[in-house]
C-alpha cells in the first residue's frame, strides 16, 4: 500500500534527503513523495491530492485547529513552536486576527 507525503521546506537539500529517506523505509507501505517550497506552493500540491502525512518546515507560521479539548497538547504544541492554538468550534474573527498576526510576525530564521 503506497501512503502519500508531501515535503513542504524551502530548503532543496532538506527536501531531496527527506526524499531519499521515504525512498529506503521499509515499513509495511511504500511512500509517494512530493515537495513544495512555502505555503502558497503547498496549497497548489494539495489542491491536487490527498496525503497521508504533511512534513512542514516549522520556520513558517503556523496556527493549529483542533476539537481537542486536552489543554495539556496544546501547550506542548505551543512549546513546540506552533505559532497560535485554536478550539473548534472557532470563532472566524479570532481566525482571522491570528492570521493576521501570524503573516505579519512570521517566525525568526
Amino acid at each position: 500500500m503506497t501512503k502519500r507525503v508531501l515535503i513542504v521546506d524551502d530548503e532543496p537539500p532538506v527536501v531531496e534527503v527527506l526524499k531519499d529517506f521515504f525512498r529506503q523505509f521499509r515499513h509495511e507501505h511504500s511512500y509517494e513523495t512530493e515537495s513544495a517550497k512555502d505555503g502558497a506552493e503547498a496549497l497548489v500540491v494539495l489542491l491536487r491530492g490527498n496525503f497521508d502525512l504533511i512534513l512542514l518546515d516549522m520556520h513558517m507560521p503556523i496556527i493549529m485547529i483542533t476539537a481537542n479539548a486536552d489543554t495539556r497538547a496544546a501547550a506542548e504544541a505551543l512549546g513546540g513552536g506552533v505559532f497560535a492554538y485554536i478550539p473548534k468550534p472557532f470563532d472566524i474573527r479570532h481566525l482571522d486576527h491570528l492570521v493576521a498576526l501570524a503573516i505579519s510576525t512570521g517566525t525568526p530564521r
